[in-house]
């Protein structure tokens, strides 16, 4: 009798473990059931390239002049709300919010600019973009992710 009390005890422990380390919830048929939403913390304050679909910047202005009048100004900044602005006077486009942010982001995309990408650098990949031989005027300021910052400014 004992036998039969541990051997009854032994499969009902046993029964208990294998049905709670299953998936039989009300949610189990769900394709996305383990799928997990993780958010870090450097995309709720703009993202990175390394962990997000940020640019590795919460905020990006740009002016160039050319022949000493506004050519480009570009401005985006991640906040409590996205700000977009975009104003390409060469090719008479000027743009705000989602279309801006679309424009901008080819930009991104294409310079790949960090921290520590040399100034020179950033200019040139800036100019081979809006396929600009000079300027008069360059001014570019970008806030990354890590609180460090780019200012670069030049007149010719």
């Amino acid at each position: 009798m004992r036998k039969l009390t541990i051997l009854i005890a032994a499969t009902l422990s046993g029964a208990l473990m294998l049905s709670s380390c299953g998936n039989f919830g009300k949610n189990a048929d769900k394709p996305n059931r383990e799928d997990a939403t993780i958010i870090l913390e450097d995309e709720k304050a703009g993202g990175s390239l390394e962990t997000g679909d940020g640019y590795g910047f919460t905020s990006f202005e740009l002016d160039i002049e050319v022949d000493g009048k506004d050519a480009i100004e570009a401005e985006y900044q991640v906040g409590k709300k996205l700000d977009v602005d975009y104003d390409n006077k060469l090719t008479n486009i000027k743009l705000k919010d989602s279309a801006a942010m679309d424009e901008l982001g080819k930009l991104f995309m294409d310079i790949l600019i960090t921290k520590d990408t040399p100034p020179q650098e950033v200019i040139d990949k800036i100019l081979k973009w809006y396929q600009l031989d000079s300027y008069s005027k360059f001014d570019l300021e970008v806030d990354f992710d890590d609180g460090t910052r780019l200012d670069i400014e030049e007149v010719q």
